[in-house]
């Protein structure tokens, strides 16, 4: 494949990174309760288990979180976030190789954009971020808004699935993230690199996925696609009948071709 050609199919890939527990290798929203709520740690663990089996969304997830941290001290724990929240292995040299090859990359993330944003101002990358936002009235409570929440869907705080399927036509979307909240996300994505939750979901429901633990595979599949010559695989739309999710529920209704079954 020649450099044109190479440069063609890299102007066809968006990368959409989830932040928590991907690009970063912790959960920030955990990290903060523990560290800042009263009996953070315990706190913390009932929350992430409520979520994680579903028996709250992430809405009410923030909810709870945010009405134990002390916002008085939000300057101290954006310190906290910037000094204490690392990169994963191998982060910096795929967001290079991607921007090498002008591949867009866009954070899209249930996570609060004030830490998110301290994060990347430490490591100096200058990315898009699609997240939730904590804001703290003149009484000093706090409110999580969902700027990018679907109209009428409350059980995620972002629609991961709606961000995805908004990519403009002829774009194939790579979606990158960790978690069970994501699996909106990998049914509409194009290609999926899954890790932890996400990739036992992805494998349990039959969506293709490359794993990963840390960046180097995604950036090793990324060098053989564009440097290597291998190719991209096909643009396709997913989707499951998930009731839960009213995008997912389009997206079967309009492509249902390659949607995997239970």
């Amino acid at each position: 494949m020649s450099a044109t050609e190479h440069a063609g199919a890299a102007d066809q890939l968006d990368v959409v990174l989830d932040f928590d527990g991907t690009l970063v290798e912790p959960n920030v929203a955990i990290l903060l309760v523990e560290e800042f709520a009263p009996n953070g740690q315990a706190v913390a663990h009932e929350i992430d288990q409520l979520l994680h089996s579903g028996q709250i969304g992430l809405r009410e997830a923030w909810q709870r979180q945010v009405a134990l941290l002390p916002l008085d001290r939000l300057p101290e724990m954006a310190r906290f976030a910037r000094d204490r929240v690392p990169l994963r292995a191998g982060a910096r040299e795929f967001l290079e190789l991607a921007q090498r090859h002008r591949v867009p990359v866009t954070i899209v993330s249930g996570g609060l954009e004030f830490y998110i944003r301290e994060v990347l101002e430490r490591e100096h990358l200058h990315l898009p971020v699609r997240s939730d936002h904590l804001v703290v009235g003149p009484d000093g409570r706090g409110e999580v808004t969902h700027p990018y929440g679907h109209p009428t869907c409350r059980l995620c705080g972002i629609c991961k699935a709606g961000i995805v399927d908004g990519t403009p036509d002829g774009h194939r979307v790579v979606f990158v993230a960790d978690g069970s909240t994501d699996r909106y996300g990998a049914q509409a994505a194009d290609i999926v690199f899954a890790r932890r939750r996400l990739l036992e979901y992805c494998r349990r429901v039959g969506i293709p996925c490359f794993p990963f633990e840390d960046f180097r595979p995604v950036t090793e599949q990324f060098t053989r696609w564009f440097e290597a010559g291998a190719p991209l695989p096909p643009p396709r739309r997913r989707g499951l009948a998930d009731t839960a999710c009213p995008i997912s529920q389009r997206l079967w209704s309009l492509d249902p071709v390659g949607a995997p079954t239970e």
